[in-house]
């Protein structure tokens, strides 16, 4: 019988010594475990005489402690001379100088603050009344202090003043128009004469031991006589004149009656 293809294969390889072998596919797959890379959000920080960009702890001590030192026409020297001009002209007092500087490294170092990585470009954008405070005030000496207190009367208090003066002045009780014309007549008298109260504060030096001694005087002036006011106010009125009459026919009626010797006197 003949052989087939497949018997005459094995039978070769049989008397070559090699075993049979299998045609099999082989798939590989490789896993990167490269971490992705990103572009940097902010430039390297430059400085003048430094080569290439630095970080943000090698600059903050670069504006004191180097270039403040530099000889002059260097390229750290003229940054700094520079850099002061600036920040004078802002008003910027120099016991600031050094917290202005180490805020611009921040802010090159800021996402979104549109830093090519140069500090000075910082004074572009700052507020200069972040870094100036005021002068403080004298320590010691002399002090005055006025204060001025005006009165405004309410309908009410208005009222019960204009009602007790009618009462005794006029002989009857304020209508309310009068009293609303009052309120309005008062309150503008009472802002023309304020009360007054002026004090006086002296600090001077401590001995032994205190840090400092003060004295104080203080001076008060009465301001305003809403009672006398509303006197004033209701003589003013017609019928005062014809209450006032009244009032002293009445009396002299009551002086002779108390008193019938009177009469000729009151008559002549």
């Amino acid at each position: 019988m003949a052989e087939t293809y497949n018997q005459r294969r094995e039978r070769e390889a049989r008397e070559s010594g090699v075993k049979g072998t299998t045609n099999t596919k082989t798939s590989t797959t490789t896993t990167s475990t490269a971490k992705p890379t990103f572009a940097p959000r902010t430039a390297p920080i430059s400085l003048p005489g430094v080569d290439g960009g630095v970080q943000a702890s090698e600059a903050y001590g670069w504006f004191k402690l180097v270039a403040s030192k530099a000889p002059k026409g260097t390229p750290a020297r003229r940054a700094y001379d520079m850099f002061v001009q600036r920040l004078q002209a802002l008003g910027i007092p120099k016991s600031k100088w050094n917290s202005v500087w180490k805020d611009a490294v921040d802010w090159t170092q800021t996402p979104g603050s549109g830093s090519t990585g140069d500090p000075s470009g910082y004074l572009g954008v700052l507020d200069p009344s972040d870094y100036i405070t005021e002068k403080p005030g004298k320590k010691y000496g002399t002090t005055k202090q006025e204060q001025q207190v005006t009165t405004e009367f309410s309908t009410s208090s208005a009222a019960a003043d204009i009602t007790e003066a009618y009462k005794s002045e006029v002989g009857r009780e304020a209508g309310v128009n009068e009293i609303l014309a009052y309120q309005k007549a008062v309150n503008a008298a009472a802002a023309k004469e304020p009360s007054v109260s002026t004090s006086t504060t002296t600090t001077a030096p401590g001995k032994g031991g205190i840090l400092s001694t003060s004295k104080s005087t203080a001076v008060s002036k009465t301001g305003f006589d809403a009672t006398r006011f509303a006197v004033e106010y209701a003589r003013s009125n017609p019928d005062y004149a014809e209450n006032y009459a009244v009032k002293n026919f009445l009396k002299l009626v009551d002086a002779a009656l108390t008193d019938p010797n009177r009469i000729g006197v009151v008559v002549e």
